[in-house]
């Protein structure tokens, strides 16, 4: 994760863009884990800065549980 988000970082970003944050979505068979990747970010500014922006784990795992579902 942390190559595509250096790749953005460095190719995509705009002048006074922050940093890209990478959400790492996985499931098994009873389980669904969701990480963000933060490419180096102190988890300090991780939070001051963009977590009040991204959902809240628990919503995503909810999200990826119902389309499981549907499958």
């Amino acid at each position: 994760m942390n190559l595509y988000l250096n790749y953005f970082k460095t190719e995509e970003n705009a002048e006074g863009d922050n940093g890209p944050i990478g959400i790492i979505l996985s499931a098994g068979k009873d389980e669904v884990m969701v990480e963000y990747a933060t490419g180096g970010i102190s988890n300090k500014i991780f939070v001051s800065k963009y977590q009040l922006y991204l959902p809240d784990k628990k919503q995503l795992e909810k999200q990826v549980k119902a389309i499981m579902e549907k499958e």
